[in-house]
């Protein structure tokens, strides 16, 4: 049986889509309408390799998600990011290293738990800019670990062969990631 496409029917059905899709992954909106506009255009030109095992809308999403690995890929290879940032330790930022307690928290640094407060509507989405400039602060790489790890719930394995990296280093680089994230939520939300 030969599935239908209605590429002239795209941009109208899911362009804002998938706009949405590269903005919560990439937050910057000339490269999502970019890589919106060559997802149609990869699509179209490899859409006689559809074959209706999914629907249009989730085809072209997987189109649009590979285009936005590739684009970290480019970034990593164009020293947007250097190899020693990626792997550079923070953990002088949160713990002694002074001889017999290295690793030890540093007593401003102890994580807090944070309250829960039942927040408004207003409050909330005023957290989510928090978490979202925060997330901006990292380099592109590690956007990228951490939308595959949360937001994709993508395996360990997958995302080591995406981003070329070993299974110890991407959890180590994860951690980094949590614990700037955190200092940075807290200095930017919990200490207003």
């Amino acid at each position: 049986m030969e599935y239908v496409l209605n590429p002239e029917k795209w941009a109208d059905n899911y362009a804002d889509y998938l706009l949405r899709f590269a903005m919560m992954r990439i937050n910057q909106l000339e490269l999502a309408q970019d890589l919106v506009q060559e997802t149609f255009f990869s699509a179209i030109k490899s859409k006689q390799q559809f074959k209706g095992n999914s629907s249009e809308k989730t085809w072209l999403t997987s189109i649009l998600k590979n285009k936005i690995i590739d684009e970290y890929r480019k970034k990593g290879r164009k020293n947007y990011i250097e190899e020693q940032e990626l792997y550079e330790d923070n953990s002088f930022l949160f713990f002694k290293n002074t001889e017999g307690e290295i690793g030890q928290w540093k007593e401003n640094e102890l994580p807090q738990a944070w309250e829960k407060n039942a927040l408004d509507k207003i409050e909330e989405k005023e957290y989510y800019q928090v978490l979202r400039q925060c997330v901006e602060k990292l380099n592109p790489t590690q956007q990228g670990l951490l939308q595959e790890k949360y937001f994709e719930e993508n395996s360990t394995e997958k995302i080591c062969k995406e981003f070329n990296i070993s299974k110890s280093n991407y959890w180590v680089i994860l951690h980094r990631i949590n614990l700037l994230l955190r200092k940075c939520i807290e200095l930017n939300w919990f200490k207003k």
